[in-house]
């Protein structure tokens, strides 16, 4: 039985059409790309989305900006890519602290990190370390908790973002230690009153500490990964000093789960290929991050895991989502 030619037309217009979106799609960027850093200028989020913009437009030719939108602790910024259309034009620096910790963190969180977005590219992972400053008596991380124990409920450490709360968190209940918790907008605000004596230490992604231990007015006690970096070997790990104690964060691209597929597929790759670049990478480990390239599977499975641990450390710390 023959279709009518109607009919006929139809179906090639509609396979046209498809074609037509599935080219559009594949054809990206075709626009202006804005990465949403949720987290202030300067700081480690910030550094590294700056570095994969730079990267991204010299690849494709077309402009990547990146847009510092701080508040609630990475919420404001990923709210913005929440609402703003799922065409891969505008992307979120994702973090450990808006996509793995703030949903164990947030009673009614304002997003689903699972269910809205979706990580199209891991950039890379990074140590974190317990700093002091160079001016204090603390010389050593044993300095440091015998005056706590000492003065129980006396000092207190800055806390600015998920990366520095859970952290310390953890360091009062796995070592049984009283002190008080100062909140902090930024990471700026912290490092001005660490540096004036008004808080005694802080928990500091390694990309953001590493020029305040350059300069020689900061110390790092210890990195919270499982050993000692590179470029710091006299600095011990956490784990060495506290059994149990292992943090580290990661910083990727994430899009609205909503995007087409052909899209995030495309992100990746443009993403990944940034990642390996020799622009790209030896600036990465300078900054301590460690490069990692996944493909989409991967990075999906990554981001689960990573939900999960941050929900375990969560619950160790004793936080109460809030």
């Amino acid at each position: 039985m023959m279709l009518h030619r109607r009919a006929l037309w139809g179906l090639a217009a509609a396979g046209l059409t498809a074609r037509r979106v599935d080219a559009q799609e594949m054809a990206f960027p075709r626009q202006q790309v804005r990465i949403v850093a949720p987290f202030a200028a300067g700081g480690s989020s910030d550094l590294v989305a700056r570095l994969m913009a730079q990267q991204m437009q010299i690849a494709t030719g077309k402009p990547f900006v990146v847009e510092n939108l701080p508040g609630g602790n990475g919420v404001v910024g990923t709210l913005a890519v929440l609402n703003a259309a799922p065409d891969g034009h505008t992307l979120l620096l994702g973090t450990t602290t808006t996509l793995s910790a703030n949903p164990h963190l947030l009673k009614q969180p304002p997003y689903d990190a699972a269910r809205d977005f979706t990580l199209a590219c891991a950039i890379g992972i990074s140590a974190g370390c317990l700093m002091v400053a160079t001016a204090s008596p603390y010389r050593s991380y044993q300095d440091l908790v015998a005056d706590l124990r000492a003065h129980p409920g006396r000092r207190n450490s800055g806390c600015f973002n998920a990366s520095s709360r859970i952290p310390a968190a953890l360091f009062k209940r796995i070592g049984g230690l009283d002190f008080e918790e100062v909140s902090y907008k930024n990471f700026g605000n912290a490092i001005g009153d660490l540096r004036t004596g008004l808080i005694h230490f802080v928990f500091l992604d390694m990309v953001a500490a590493d020029q305040y231990l350059a300069s020689g007015e900061f110390r790092a006690l210890a990195v919270t990964m499982p050993r000692r970096v590179s470029r710091w070997l006299n600095i011990p790990a956490m784990t060495e000093v506290m059994q149990g104690f292992e943090t580290g964060g990661y910083w990727g691209i994430a899009a609205r789960s909503a995007t087409p597929p052909a899209l995030l597929r495309q992100i990746n790759g443009l993403a990944t290929a940034a990642v390996q670049s020799e622009a790209v990478a030896p600036r990465l480990r300078a900054m301590l991050v460690e490069p990692v390239a996944m493909d989409l599977e991967q990075t999906a499975d990554y981001a689960t895991a990573e939900r999960e641990k941050w929900g375990r450390l969560i619950r160790l710390a004793g936080i109460e989502p809030e």
